[in-house]
């Protein structure tokens, strides 16, 4: 069944019962008009039976006929009956057969009042009793008035109140199917129309609702994307090696920058003069304190040989591994390899890392590559006289979860306006010839956001603030990696 048709019937059966209420509205209407005449004539009825109870006593018939004839004038007939029923008087144009339906209601002792149908004619008849001074029935008397007009006009307005409320319901039935065509079976069935335009499949729609039709229409497009989904996933993936490659290719080149002067410049003095000061502090000939500043140095040396490890283990190629890591020892990790350089440039480096541990699910290589891209964007931006950097982390929290924002801010001298729309397309760098190969910033979006994060920027004439987004590992993950270091340990 059409939509059209199902919506069509709902709405006649929702407007069938308000029609039903306002035909029973009318007749009632008409009922109340008859009531109120009904109280009408009880009140004629009481206001005249204690006046003839003693007129009737006194057997002063003319008055009793005067009276008779006066509220005949006003359309109300009247009799007196013995106790028995009988006739006791009346004028002469009483109708007998209303004596005979009294007579009736008496001897079957029914309600004081009655409606019985003479001919052609309707009446409307009450019995009120008359008593004596003590209390006795001594007879009644009967009134009647001819309500065949009211009756003809109480079935004339039921009948019309029919009419209308048939009236109504065939103009709603005729109005909602065209509302309901123009308004949503047309439009439905245009959709469905334009929607098997986006399908390939060809094979017979069949019959059905246009509801029907278009779940069907649906369900097939929702095929067809989950299999343009797949053949992109596998894009992806083929991308994603090549951008890996790309990721160690900016390593490299970060590392060629700075390794390339440093291991071997230093590497080797460094070892010579450690070996020499190891020496030096075995010669006894010298003092405590001058062999206590010995070993300061050899710390020294030990500290710069092991930064050089760490431009060595920065540098090797690795498979992707995430654990939960703690970000500050990562960011500090990223100051110590790049504080020999950021003390070059007279740039001083201040770390608000806070107490608490900041852990997070990644790859510990991966986020300190973007780091170490960070901390030497913000050194290229400096000034030759210097600046200041600072690292500062806290924690967000929402109803989607927590997250670490990590923020690098430099006192440089910003990025320019033109620039920002640009700032992580790939290959594209403001730094000079040589220094930079516009791929840090692009593939650190890439691995933040491999990691569910985000790297958001501001830029003034102050400086530039980065912000390093990244999600917080869940306790889940904190307990699956608590227990397998504990599975290890045993």
């Amino acid at each position: 069944m059409r939509i059209g048709t199902r919506l069509t019937l709902v709405l006649l059966l929702c407007v069938l019962p308000v029609l039903a209420a306002y035909t029973y509205w009318s007749v009632e209407q008409s009922n109340v008009y008859v009531n109120e005449l009904k109280q009408s004539a009880r009140a004629v009825s009481s206001g005249l039976a204690p006046s003839v109870d003693d007129e009737v006593i006194a057997q002063e018939w003319n008055k009793i006929g005067d009276a008779f004839r006066k509220m005949d004038a006003e359309g109300t007939r009247s009799a007196l009956l013995r106790k028995d029923g009988q006739l006791w008087y009346s004028l002469p144009d009483f109708p007998a057969e209303l004596i005979s339906a009294a007579q009736v209601q008496l001897a079957q002792r029914n309600s004081a009042e009655f409606g019985p149908t003479a001919g052609v004619k309707n009446w409307f008849c009450e019995l009120v009793p008359l008593k004596s001074q003590g209390g006795e029935v001594i007879g009644y008397l009967l009134e009647v008035q001819d309500w065949t007009k009211v009756a003809s006009d109480s079935r004339a307005q039921s009948v019309a109140s029919l009419v209308v409320a048939i009236a109504l319901l065939g103009v709603v039935a005729s109005v909602i199917p065209l509302t309901v065509h123009r308004y949503v079976s047309r439009p439905l069935a245009e959709l469905s129309a334009k929607v098997m335009k986006f399908s390939s499949d060809d094979s017979d729609r069949g019959a059905g609702s246009e509801v029907e039709l278009l779940s069907e229409e649906f369900r097939r497009l929702d095929q067809q994307l989950s299999r343009a989904r797949s053949d992109l996933e596998q894009r992806h993936r083929r991308e994603l090696g090549l951008e890996r490659e790309l990721q160690r290719a900016d390593r490299l080149a970060t590392i060629g920058t700075l390794a390339a002067g440093l291991a071997h410049e230093i590497g080797t003095p460094m070892g010579v003069i450690r070996v020499r000061a190891e020496d030096l502090q075995q010669d006894e000939t010298i003092s405590a304190d001058s062999r206590a500043k010995l070993g300061v140095i050899v710390r020294q040396i030990d500290r710069i040989a092991r930064i050089v490890r760490m431009l060595l283990d920065y540098a090797r190629k690795g498979e992707s591994h995430k654990a939960v890591c703690d970000l500050r020892a990562i960011a500090d990790r990223a100051l110590a390899l790049l504080e020999p350089e950021a003390a070059h440039r007279n740039v001083r480096t201040v770390a608000r890392l806070g107490e608490i541990p900041l852990l997070v699910n990644c790859d510990a290589d991966q986020i300190e590559q973007v780091f170490v891209n960070m901390i030497m964007n913000a050194l290229d931006a400096m000034q030759p006289g210097g600046g200041t950097l600072q690292v500062t982390a806290q924690t967000q929290r929402s109803r989607d979860g927590s997250r670490v924002m990590l923020a690098f801010e430099d006192t440089g001298a910003g990025v320019a306006p033109e620039h920002e729309d640009r700032l992580f397309a790939p290959f594209f760098t403001t730094k000079e010839p040589g220094k930079g190969t516009g791929m840090g910033l692009p593939v650190s979006q890439s691995i933040i956001r491999e990691h569910d994060g985000e790297i958001t920027f501001s830029s003034g004439p102050s400086g530039s603030r980065f912000v390093v987004a990244i999600p917080m590992a869940s306790s889940e993950i904190i307990d699956h990696e608590h227990g397998s270091r504990e599975q290890r340990r045993e």
